[in-house]
């Protein structure tokens, strides 16, 4: 597994850990993966597995994304090059699972199918990120073609849960919504403060029901990109009113004027993967958003 100190990571090893599940994991610890030298020592020195969990990213969030564009662009480009050449090199048997975004797809009321990834409409606060997660895809394709290797590009919905990042330019828009009402409520607000607008559509998804999906597209799908989510949009202000119940706080929402707005809509058609596998989510939104505050209270 690489990049088991991120958000998704780790919580992946907890959920391994909590299964009895034998695991590699590799974090920050093993060095920069940019550098070629680094990628290689760490999958020389793993052992032989049937899956690999490409989970390493340099991302960042909010409006400062606008002035990093080639930076993530560069960075994360050659992360993604130099484990597809140290996956051919060391680990050929493994199926490489690699977590997508979804913005690398356009902008569009409808729900976005598979062959709309990499489509023209790409929000321009992105670019540089989803070039290199296109990449990505991509170079999982034609390493796979040319070395007979089997790869699987996941493109993931919006998560929130514990042991996310909270600093400001690197937090999950939920994670850092429940952690502000926390705050706010805590501190006798008389508003909750949520950014962007409230007609703004994602689509949430608890990150161990993120894994589990995962897991289940691995037991059915290879060599392809699959949305792997579970067709449920939301509103930010459906969330923000989930997050209010889960406070037991009555004070209204306020939508300050001037905060950064990404995308107005991005929904995944997730409809082949829910239909091969069966894979439900377990958690509800309110359930998951206790377990966030129960975590953060606790950090």
């Amino acid at each position: 597994m690489l990049g088991a100190d991120g958000f998704v990571g780790a919580n992946l090893v907890a959920w391994l850990q909590a299964r009895g599940v034998a695991h590699h994991a590799i974090g920050r610890a093993a060095g920069d993966l940019s550098e070629p030298q680094t990628a290689e020592a760490a999958f020389r020195a793993a052992p032989a597995c049937d899956l690999i969990f490409h989970l390493v990213t340099r991302q960042r969030t909010g409006p400062v994304q606008y002035d990093l564009q080639g930076e993530l662009l560069a960075i994360n480009s050659r992360i993604h090059l130099n484990v597809l050449e140290a996956w051919r090199r060391h680990q050929p048997q493994a199926l490489l699972l690699s977590a997508g975004s979804s913005c690398t797809y356009p902008e569009q009321d409808e729900p976005l199918p598979e062959d709309a990834f990499g489509a023209p409409g790409v929000h321009p606060s992105v670019i540089g990120y989803a070039q290199a997660k296109m990449l990505l895809a991509a170079g999982s394709r034609v390493y796979a073609e040319q070395y007979g290797l089997k790869y699987l590009h996941c493109v993931l919905a919006t998560l929130y849960g514990p042991r996310d990042h909270l600093a400001p330019e690197r937090s999950h828009f939920m994670g850092a919504m429940i952690a502000r009402a926390a705050r706010e409520k805590a501190a006798g607000a008389q508003a909750f403060t949520v950014w962007g607008r409230p007609d703004v559509v994602r689509e949430l998804l608890y990150v161990e029901d993120q894994i589990e999906a995962m897991m289940a597209a691995a037991r059915v799908f290879e060599n392809r990109i699959v949305n792997c989510a579970a067709n449920s949009p939301i509103t930010i202000g459906e969330a923000a009113e989930a997050i209010r119940r889960a406070l037991e706080w009555e004070a209204p929402i306020a939508y300050p004027a001037g905060t950064f707005v990404s995308a107005g809509r991005k929904v995944l058609d997730s409809s082949r993967f829910l239909q091969a596998t069966g894979w439900r989510p377990r958690w509800t939104l309110e359930e998951g958003i206790r377990a966030v505050l129960a975590d953060q209270a606790s950090a």
